[in-house]
């Protein structure tokens, strides 16, 4: 991270913390912005109630919302990114030495203390971000569980075997398993050997995290597939051939409409001591917005033809996929108490779920990200 950078996101976080006592008090007064977004009024309240254990300088880096546009009553997902050197990073570090934090908290503080050891690689494989993701039901306790994530950056975790070094992957793989306290060897690892021994060229691990309420699971995030083919290839080589045949078709049919033009596929799988679980996902993302930084904000089209052909397949509701292309690529003054903020959003993938049961099920993910006013000064 340059000084540049250093000192504009510590001018953006001393702004949150004077605008908002916690992330649930910023985002409820936001809530204007989300009405487009299909989660009941009810289910908001939730997550503001959740986040109000979070620091506000949360948002001013990227967080996304994930959430159902089928008729399923799947949790809100809140992901936050934790970065090390920041004030919400010391959030962390300093509830955990407080000893009045919970479990999750102190999980997360120990990532992010690997992170800073100046005697460790692992900065080097997966940088210095912390992603962690609270499921947050309608109707439930007021603290979610969470999991915790690592990011390989791009592309120290490539596939093929020319370039795979497994190492690296077991420094990752390592570190996340001592923080939830599960041995670092036996099946698991095996397994999570495997799926990334199974990736070709031009795919990578994109993510690996782990979850506070099921230290046993562990999961994989695949990127860089740019067909069903590709992906469906994977998932065989991984020994999941019928989950694979059970979305293929899915997948066949948005790509015979068009609907995958243009974009990639990620594969997520859960992994435990026995093997893979039931369960995946696929994810959809815009490859303009992957590989061209101006797309970032200027994706709106892309996603057209695939909202379409979701709602052509019948397993996503139409008006719910409205609501969500509605949020799509859009830059708008945030008028707070203490400032004028500038918040960003977007729609960051779509996924294709296969739940346990055997049920296919569609999640949207939206970005946004809050900063200061462009030329305003402190």
């Amino acid at each position: 991270m340059s000084n540049s950078f250093e000192e504009e996101w510590a001018s953006n976080e001393d702004q949150l913390m004077r605008e908002a006592n916690s992330l649930g008090d910023l985002l409820a007064r936001m809530r204007g912005s989300f009405s487009a977004l299909p989660i009941s009024g009810k289910h908001w309240e939730r997550v503001f109630d959740n986040a109000k254990d979070l620091p506000p300088t949360l948002a001013g880096f990227p967080l996304w919302i994930g959430f159902s546009v089928d008729e399923s009553r799947s949790p809100v997902l809140l992901d936050v990114s934790v970065l090390g050197g920041t004030r919400s990073a010391d959030y962390f570090m300093q509830c955990a030495k407080s000893g009045n934090g919970c479990l999750s908290i102190d999980r997360i503080a120990s990532l992010l203390d690997k992170l800073d050891n100046a005697g460790s690689s692992l900065s080097d494989i997966v940088g210095n971000r912390v992603l962690v993701e609270y499921p947050i039901e309608p109707d439930g306790k007021a603290k979610s569980d969470c999991g915790y994530f690592l990011y390989p950056i791009q592309p120290t975790l490539a596939g093929g075997a020319a370039g795979q070094k497994l190492s690296e992957f077991h420094a990752a793989y390592d570190a996340l398993s001592a923080v939830s306290g599960h041995a670092g060897d036996g099946g698991r690892r095996r397994y999570a050997d495997s799926a990334y021994r199974a990736l070709d060229p031009g795919t990578r691990i994109g993510a690996m995290g782990a979850f506070v309420s099921n230290p046993d699971l562990f999961r994989i995030t695949a990127l860089g597939f740019n067909a069903p083919g590709e992906a469906m290839s994977y998932l065989e080589r991984l020994g999941l051939s019928k989950q694979q045949s059970r979305i293929a078709s899915v997948l066949e049919r948005l790509e015979a409409r068009g609907a995958l033009s243009g974009m990639q596929l990620g594969v997520q799988v859960d992994l435990g001591e026995s093997g893979f679980a039931p369960a995946l996902e696929i994810q959809i993302f815009s490859a303009n917005t992957i590989y061209d930084q101006t797309g970032w904000f200027k994706d709106r089209e892309c996603w057209t033809e695939l909202i379409d052909g979701l709602r052509r397949e019948q397993i996503a509701d139409a008006e719910k996929l409205m609501g969500v292309a509605e949020w799509s690529a859009v830059a708008k003054p945030l008028i707070g108490r203490s400032s004028v903020f500038l918040l960003l959003q977007r729609i960051h993938h779509f996924a294709i779920i296969l739940d346990n049961n055997g049920k296919l099920r569609v999640n949207a993910h939206v970005f946004l990200l809050t900063t200061r006013w462009p030329g305003q000064k402190d």
